[in-house]
C-alpha cells in the first residue's frame, strides 16, 4: 500500500511540475489539493496523528536535555581535573572524571536510543492510523 501511495504521489508531483497546461491548470490542481487537505475528515485524522505523536514523543526533549546536561558536566569535570596539577602519573580524580564522562556518554546514548524507539513507535502508529483512514 505504501509503495502504491508513493508511486501515485510521485506521479502527481511529476504531472504538476511537468505539465504544459500552464499556470491556470497548476492553480486548479493546487486549489483541489488545498480543498482536500482542509476537509474535516482529513484534518480530524491529522489532529489524531499529531496528538498521538505528541503523547509518545512528549518526554523525549526532556530526557535528551538531562542527558546533555550530564555530558556537559562530565566534560567540565574532566577539564577541571586536567587543569589541576597531578601528584602522580595517573591521578585518581582524572580517572574518576573519565569514568563519569563515559557513564554520561552511555546515558546519553541510551536516552537517544530510547527517543529513537519512541519516535519509531509513533511513526508505526501514525502509519497504522493512516491505513485505517484509507480503509474508511
Amino acid at each position: 500500500m505504501r509503495g502504491k501511495l508513493l508511486f501515485i504521489t510521485g506521479g502527481l508531483v511529476g504531472y504538476v511540475l511537468g505539465a504544459r497546461a500552464g499556470r491556470k491548470r497548476y492553480d486548479q490542481i493546487a486549489s483541489a489539493a488545498s480543498d482536500l487537505w482542509n476537509r474535516p475528515p482529513v484534518q480530524r485524522r491529522v489532529n489524531d496523528v499529531k496528538d498521538f505523536a505528541l503523547e509518545r514523543v512528549g518526554d523525549v526533549p526532556g530526557v535528551l536535555y538531562e542527558a546533555g546536561k550530564k555530558v556537559v558536566s562530565a566534560v567540565q569535570n574532566k577539564t577541571e581535573a586536567k587543569s589541576t596539577p597531578a601528584k602522580t602519573g595517573t591521578d585518581a580524580s582524572t580517572a574518576g572524571s573519565a569514568t563519569v564522562a563515559g557513564k554520561a556518554a552511555a546515558a546519553a546514548s541510551k536516552s537517544a536510543k530510547s527517543a529513537a524507539a519512541s519516535a519509531s513507535t509513533a511513526a508505526k502508529s501514525a502509519k497504522a492510523a493512516a491505513s485505517d483512514s484509507d480503509a474508511q
